[in-house]
């Protein structure tokens, strides 16, 4: 499947400066990029894999999954905390504003903000099938407007929900699975009761489109099992997935 990328105009065909990203999913694997691309990006077993085709290289980049990195922040505070409690009486007070300071930090990092979900009258079609509007709002302003299909209506529908699941659990999930940038934030929890695939996602900014995804060119198979081994021959290099990712 396919991705195309922003900018796009309402209703248009992919305009200039669009871009087009194919997706392949298979059995709770995720490839982002075809054969050949400047880079691809592997998600499987909890670990992104990138491959760069220039330098020959992939990194393996570990623990970038949201909960991974919701362990490591804990861990860190802790481990100040420990610091803390072990530190000479001059030392004690910055180490626990340390501590304090990272704690407060990571919350703010990982907090969702506050979503509401509401289904309009409005219906769409995209890439041939019909679709209803769902307005997503932050703070009482509109942020989304998704047009979902029942995932019986959309070839392979069931495969890209769980595409889509599967990128979620990943640091950034949303923008990787719906090109919204939702932060650290899981956002599946909130889609699942849509009831449907997404196959159209605008972004609003103060009132206005900034940006539209659009799923297209759905096919239906089953993937060349190249697909997700790691080319042979090229340099490997394992880097800290939480904080490259």
């Amino acid at each position: 499947m396919a991705r195309v990328s922003p900018p796009v105009t309402p209703g248009s065909a992919v305009t200039p400066g669009s871009s087009v990203t194919p997706y392949f999913v298979e059995s709770g694997k995720v490839r982002i990029g075809a054969v050949n691309a400047k880079a691809v990006y592997l998600f499987k077993n909890q670990t992104v894999y990138v491959i760069d085709e220039a330098s020959r290289t992939v990194r393996v980049l570990p623990n970038a999954t949201l909960s991974q990195v919701v362990a490591h922040y804990a861990d860190a505070v802790r481990q100040l905390q420990d610091a803390a409690a072990a530190a000479a009486a001059d030392d004690r007070a910055a180490a626990e504003r340390k501590a304090s300071d990272l704690k407060q930090a990571s919350a703010r990092l990982l907090a969702s903000a506050p979503r509401a979900y509401a289904m309009t009258v409005r219906f769409e079609s995209v890439d041939g099938h019909a679709c209803r509007i769902w307005e997503e709002r932050e703070s009482d302003e509109k942020r989304l407007e998704l047009c979902v299909a029942p995932p019986a209506a959309v070839a392979g529908g069931s495969d890209i929900l769980e595409g889509m699941h599967v990128l979620s659990a990943f640091r950034q999930g949303g923008k990787l699975a719906l090109g919204v940038d939702f932060g650290l934030a899981d956002w599946w929890p909130d889609l699942l009761h849509l009831g449907g695939v997404p196959l159209l996602i605008r972004e609003f900014k103060y009132g206005s489109l900034i940006r539209e995804v659009t799923l297209t060119s759905v096919h239906p198979g089953n993937p060349s099992a190249s697909l997700w081994d790691l080319p042979e021959g090229y340099r490997v290099e394992e880097r800290p997935g939480y904080s490259e990712w």
